[in-house]
């Protein structure tokens, strides 16, 4: 999430989404309590409420998950994420692919183009500013209004159980810490 981008609320990403108050709700309601029952929060549960279908797919090595247009997908978008990835990779990738949704896909074309996430040392991007933005709409989702706060006010600075509560990895929260001013 870039700082210059100044989006750190769930209000400021709302601000540039033009979807349904039932979509908002959906997100504001995972961002409210991203755990539940000593559980983080399933995201593909929040994916599907929201339209997407979800699959676990093989992936060459350094691809971490894309968005494709599915027909058979309420949204139409099927969200594909690589089986090769820890289940805390997983859940950032799926959180991802949704800011490409909301924020980057003219969803009127079915057919528009696919979006990739390569984490590959040697990835090169067509557009960082559109992965940035990815990350910063999984970031402000996950760990905005005061949801990073509030589980640091329970766990300190301790980023392994950080991670734990939000389901994410360790450097995942080390970042987000360092972007939401408690670090």
């Amino acid at each position: 999430m870039s700082k210059e981008a100044g989006m750190k609320t769930i209000r400021e990403l709302f601000k540039k989404l033009p979807v349904s108050g039932e979509v908002l709700d959906a997100m504001r309601r995972f961002n409210l309590s991203p755990n539940v029952d000593g559980k983080a929060r399933s995201v593909k549960d929040l994916a599907i409420k929201l339209g997407f279908d979800v699959r676990l797919c093989s992936m060459p090595k350094g691809r971490a998950g894309r968005l494709v247009p599915d027909p058979f997908a309420e949204n139409g978008y099927c969200i594909e994420i690589s089986e090769k990835q820890s289940r805390q990779s997983q859940r950032w990738t799926v959180l991802h692919e949704m800011g490409h949704f909301f924020l980057h896909v003219n969803r009127s074309d079915p057919f528009a183009f696919d979006k990739y996430l390569d984490r590959s040392s040697e990835a090169f991007y067509e557009n960082l500013v559109e992965e940035r933005e990815a990350n910063q709409f999984a970031a402000v989702l996950l760990f905005g209004d005061g949801a990073l706060h509030g589980a640091s006010g329970i766990y300190g600075q301790n980023i392994e159980k950080l991670a734990r509560h939000f389901g994410v990895s360790e450097k995942v929260v080390e970042i987000a810490m360092k972007q939401f001013g408690i670090a």
